[in-house]
């Protein structure tokens, strides 16, 4: 028997048990797979474990894509469009702070995005377990997160584009999405219909990653090619379909991807300066006034725009690419920014927004 088979065993067990602690108070399990890597993961070979936890990542943002199609883009009310704008003020903030602390653009461009973006993954997920996506603040919040990852989508563009041929690639890909979606999308979704859900499943999956391996080899970023991927397949009507047949294989991916982070941490974590601590702090002390302001442009009322403030905490997929970029260009101070911040966030932000209309309701009192 292959030695991978011990570790993704050992792995396995580990992230079960942590979830099944967190599960009880509602809380979303990514905090817990983190944590589970933080204190295990020097006895665990994380190399072993792939290419599990790299799939995992490109069909979560594959995921992301597919809940911010299109159609979706199209529902945005100008007041979500406002209450985006205010939030999205965090990012020039943190560029400049990034200037003044002597980064170049690019480091500074991914300081801001570090500093700025929220987990559409968590906050989703939350929001769907604590059974409130009817409420009014959580269609904000939502338009919140696809103004979000659309720009953050074009900054990793900016900051990853590569040479000219990778940025060639990527506008490609967008106009070959747009021609499908302007010319053939009924014709390609009746088609569909008729093939098997295996042969679906493959599809999908041979789309996202052959994507992201072309868009690896001219320099641009395997994040965009997934997010653009699962935008196209919103676009072609499968949305329900493709997050049925690939959510488990995505769940599974995503838990040991969280795992090595947590585990490949352990080193960025022990040298962290109050100057890493002071940036994070003060990344999620920015967005509270600022999103408070937002739900309240968005016509909501003192109690709902609260809870927008509170529930946009968590940060989570795209400041660990972020994070992962940064230090791949050398910029160490940007990349622990970006792993502290989500150590922090997750298991604070999901206290917050569970704990948030209580908290409220009892100070008015």
């Amino acid at each position: 028997m292959h030695e991978s088979v011990f570790a993704f065993a050992f792995a396995t067990l580990l992230l079960g048990l942590g979830a099944a602690l967190v599960h009880r108070w509602h809380f979303p399990p990514l905090a817990a797979y983190l944590l589970v890597g933080l204190m295990l993961g020097r006895f665990l070979d994380t190399e072993s474990l792939e290419p599990l936890p790299s799939l995992g990542l490109l069909l979560l943002l594959f995921s992301v894509g597919l809940e911010f199609g299109p159609d979706r883009l199209q529902q945005m009310s100008g007041r979500v469009l406002r209450a985006g704008a205010w939030d999205a003020l965090v990012l020039p903030v943190g560029t400049a702070i990034g200037l003044g602390l002597g980064l170049d653009w690019k480091g500074a461009l991914l300081l801001g995005g570090v500093m700025y973006v929220s987990s559409s993954a968590v906050i989703v997920k939350l929001i769907l377990d604590l059974r409130r996506a009817a409420n009014p603040e959580s269609e904000v919040v939502l338009g919140v997160l696809v103004f979000e990852d659309l720009l953050i989508t074009l900054l990793l563009v900016m900051v990853q584009g590569g040479s000219g041929l990778g940025l060639a690639i990527v506008v490609a890909w967008v106009g070959v999405f747009w021609l499908l979606l302007r010319l053939g999308a009924p014709w390609i979704n009746q088609q569909l219909r008729l093939l098997s859900d295996e042969l679906v499943l493959l599809l999908g999956a041979a789309l996202v990653s052959s994507t992201a391996v072309l868009f690896h080899a001219v320099g641009a970023s395997e994040a965009v090619a997934a997010f653009i991927c699962g935008a196209m397949a919103a676009g072609l009507g499968l949305r329900e379909r493709l997050e049925h047949l690939l959510s488990p294989v995505r769940d599974l991916g995503v838990a040991l991807f969280f795992l090595t982070v947590g585990a490949q941490s352990l080193a960025l974590v022990g040298h962290i300066s109050a100057e890493v601590v002071v940036l994070s702090l003060l990344a999620m002390a920015l967005k509270l006034p600022l999103n408070f302001k937002g739900g309240q442009v968005a016509l909501l009322s003192v109690r709902r725009s609260y809870f927008v403030a509170t529930y946009l905490v968590p940060r989570g997929e795209f400041n660990l690419i972020l994070g992962a970029l940064a230090m791949q260009q050398g910029y160490t101070l940007v990349g622990q920014v970006a792993v502290l911040l989500v150590l922090i966030s997750i298991p604070l932000g999901s206290l917050l927004m569970r704990l948030a209309p209580h908290w409220y309701d009892r100070k008015v009192r």
